[in-house]
């Protein structure tokens, strides 16, 4: 049987020579409440903005991870700041004080835009797994007092955003489990197999095979963000899905999902989107599949795929102007 694979970690992407703002802390809590600030080489704004959203399973990886920041950098090209932010991870707090870092990231933008050239009406968040969640959770939160920080001084910022593109997140954490069995059957029974294959790939770690389900163990990734197992805590665990708060102000989504995605499964990409579209317009969750795509593949982060996501941010940007 297959083991589960994931992208190999790159290494942290140097700031040297490079023109923007680092290390900027936007709350006084944690070392992990900062972001860097990228600006474009040309041109001095204010510039639109894309927040890019570390992944890592809420326990790993950081700001400057260049696997996971290079992508929205291609953004600085087409004359965007990139702004990328640390939140605390599952070593310090749980749910829902990671997110509540990433709305106040969001109102320090909008309450230092100006300073820094930047546009304040006009951010678009973009992140994948862990990343691709906080993502979905933007898209949904700003109206939502369980994700404010009392000690936030800017609480009284709206924390809306124009856009969001999510790769390969979590939309409901209930459904980790069942969906990744469903697939398995399919995985295990099609009559032939393509494979994802890239020497950039290694196991999972812990859990590798195909045929172990972790997600509902008290120790799991999900259990500890959440803070506790995810059958024993349904109304924490419906707190913590993006989908539990979907409502009609919400900006547009992109979502971009692998089928061979055997550790965040593709429905939970098309699950949201489903339940987007179903209430408000076809169009206004697009989700996108990739035949054969594993998590974090290589696939997303093509010259063509890059430009196709920042054609979806132009877009959306321009109809928010």
């Amino acid at each position: 049987m297959k083991n589960r694979q994931w992208r190999k970690n790159k290494p942290i992407l140097s700031i040297e020579n490079r023109k923007g703002h680092f290390d900027l802390p936007y709350g006084t809590e944690s070392e992990a409440q900062k972001l860097d600030i990228w600006l474009p080489t040309e041109g001095d704004g204010p510039f639109p903005v894309i927040l890019s959203i570390h992944g890592g399973g809420f326990v790993a990886c950081d700001k400057r991870q260049q696997d996971m920041i290079e992508p929205m950098l291609e953004g600085l090209n087409r004359g965007y700041a990139v702004v990328s932010i640390n939140y605390r991870l599952i070593d310090e707090v749980v749910f829902p004080e990671p997110v509540k870092d990433v709305k106040m990231a969001i109102r320090y933008i909008k309450k230092n835009a100006s300073k820094f050239q930047l546009d304040p009406n006009r951010i678009v968040t973009w992140g994948g797994s862990a990343g691709g969640y906080m993502a979905l959770m933007t898209a949904v939160f700003a109206n939502e007092t369980l994700f404010d920080n009392e000690k936030d001084s800017n609480n009284d910022i709206p924390a809306d955003v124009s856009a969001v593109v999510a790769w390969y997140p979590i939309s409901d954490f209930s459904r980790l489990d069942h969906d990744l069995q469903v697939n398995s059957i399919f995985q295990d029974n099609a009559l032939y197999e393509v494979i994802d294959s890239s020497d950039e790939y290694e196991d999972v770690f812990p859990i590798s095979k195909r045929n172990e389900f972790p997600y509902h163990t008290e120790d799991s990734v999900s259990a500890r963000f959440v803070g506790g197992p995810i059958n024993h805590l349904t109304k924490q665990v419906e707190k913590a899905n993006p989908i539990s708060y979907i409502h009609k102000d919400m900006p547009k989504v992109l979502l971009q999902h692998g089928s061979g995605d055997d550790i965040l499964p593709m429905q939970q990409s098309i699950d949201f989107a489903l339940k987007v579209n179903h209430l408000f317009g076809r169009e206004h969750a697009k989700v996108e599949i990739f035949p054969n795509a594993i998590h974090s593949s290589v696939m997303f982060e093509t010259k063509a795929n890059i430009g196709r996501v920042l054609d979806f941010i132009d877009i959306e940007l321009k109809n928010n102007k």
